[in-house]
Formats: structure tokens, C-alpha cells, sequence
């Protein structure tokens, strides 16, 4: 009796481990597929095609390494998009807090705290559709993601599929549609026209395409660039020549109220 009691617990033991692991299969974003030399196949949508599937990684054509990336550009999506990226392990739990607290006072959603590492998995692996579940597979890659690449593996992923209007892709598309130069000589006014776009590239790339920022593209403009100083990624000079020249060639200032 005792055999066949021990013999069933097995079982039921057993059948939850394999029911655990194909949960776990199906559920968190396959992101170890960023490790192949294949790449991985993405969801995009291009202008005369509509949805299109394609297949981006660092052994594929069209891929453009960290070292051949614009600092400026790097430093303008750090501290447009995730300030802490070095220092997090994939999630940023005093973003998260301040998010939540401040979420709560409004009572709806108002201020996000993905990191980078996070909107790889979203941009790769998941949809646009806010619910707890998508958020919690996104979490679930992001400590995955940390685990099996570099902080320049990530940023480099990132740099290469994030979104940046309507048919454009990663900062080699970006330079080339908005400035036709290649990523490496984007300048630090041209790095962050480009970053102020995020996180709603489809409509603020707008002022890009017509040469002329918005309200809120001027607003951005002087946060990032601000931040760039903070952080001492440039010079007062710097911040001066380019808040004086950042508007395409006009100085970068606010429409009176």
C-alpha cells in the first residue's frame, strides 16, 4: 500500500514538473534565441507592405555593432530611456515605486518603468497591449535576458530594433531616413532629435519628417539634452551650441501658453 501510495505521489509530482516546464516554455518570451547565430524573427510594419516578418541579429545583415553607433546616440537613449541601465539587473524596482505611487495618486496609468532590457523583450517577443500578464512575461525576460548577455549585448539589441516611425528600425534606419548619414556620425543634436521621439515614435516622428519640432518635441529636446549635461556625457558649450541650433538650424525654444 505504501509502495503504490509513494508510487502515485511520484506520479502526480512527476506530471507537475513537465506541466511546469511547458508553462514556462510558453509563457516566458523564448529570449534565448538572442544567443543564435541565426537571429530571431521579428514582427514589423512596413509602409506599401503592412505586417512583415523579419529575421534581425548580430551575424545578419543590416546589423550595426555598439562600436559603430554614434556615442552621442548612445547617450541620449540612456538617459531619454533608462538612466539606471548599468546598474539594474533588468528591472528598476525605485522606477517601478515611484511608477506605482505616482500611478495610484492619479488613480491610471501616467508614468511607466520598463528598462531597456525590458522593451527588448516587448519589441522581440510581445504585443503593445498593456495588461498585467504581458508586463509580467515582459519582467520574466528581462531577468532571463540579463542572465545570458552583456549589458552591450542588450543595449546593442536594443539599438538595433527599437522602433523609431513609421517604417523605420533601429539607428541605422533612423540616421539614414531622417538625417541620410550613418549611425556612427549622428551629432548630439541629431541623437536627440532621434531619442525624444521615444516612447511614441509613430506620432512624434512627425517633426523629424518635416523638419520642424513640436511643443512637446522642444520640451523633450531640452530634458534629454539636460540629462546629457547631468550626466556629463557633454560640455556646457556643448548644451548651449546645441539648444541654440537644435530646432534644424533654430534655437530651441517654448510657444508661449
Amino acid at each position: 500500500m505504501n509502495f503504490f501510495l509513494s508510487r502515485r505521489a511520484f506520479k502526480h509530482v512527476l506530471i507537475g514538473f513537465f506541466g511546469m516546464l511547458i508553462l514556462g516554455y510558453v509563457f516566458i518570451p523564448p529570449v534565448f534565441q538572442m544567443q543564435s547565430k541565426q537571429g530571431i524573427e521579428v514582427v514589423r510594419w512596413r509602409k506599401n507592405k503592412g505586417k512583415t516578418f523579419e529575421r534581425v541579429g548580430p551575424k545578419l545583415e543590416g546589423w550595426v555593432k555598439l562600436n559603430q553607433i554614434s556615442l552621442h546616440m548612445i547617450h541620449a537613449i540612456l538617459v531619454s530611456e533608462d538612466a539606471r541601465f548599468y546598474e539594474h539587473a533588468g528591472l528598476d524596482y525605485h522606477e517601478i515605486w515611484i511608477s506605482l505611487l505616482t500611478n495610484i495618486e492619479h488613480k491610471k496609468i501616467l508614468r511607466g518603468a520598463s528598462t531597456i532590457t525590458q522593451q527588448v523583450v516587448k519589441i522581440a517577443y510581445l504585443d503593445n497591449k498593456k495588461s498585467f500578464i504581458r508586463k509580467l512575461r515582459e519582467m520574466l525576460g528581462a531577468i532571463i535576458l540579463e542572465n545570458i548577455l552583456t549589458k552591450e549585448e542588450i543595449l546593442e539589441w536594443y539599438l538595433n530594433i527599437l522602433p523609431l516611425g513609421e517604417s523605420v528600425y533601429g539607428v541605422q534606419e533612423g540616421a539614414k531616413a531622417y538625417f541620410d548619414i550613418r549611425p556612427e556620425l549622428l551629432t548630439i543634436v541629431q541623437a536627440t532629435n532621434l531619442a525624444l521621439i521615444l516612447p511614441s515614435p509613430n506620432r512624434w516622428s512627425k517633426g523629424l519628417r518635416e523638419h520642424k519640432l513640436s511643443p512637446i518635441g522642444r520640451r523633450r529636446f531640452t530634458m534629454i539634452l539636460s540629462k546629457m549635461l547631468e550626466e556629463k556625457y557633454i560640455t556646457p558649450n556643448q548644451w548651449q551650441h546645441s539648444m541654440a541650433k537644435g530646432d534644424f538650424g533654430s534655437p530651441v525654444g517654448f510657444e508661449p501658453s
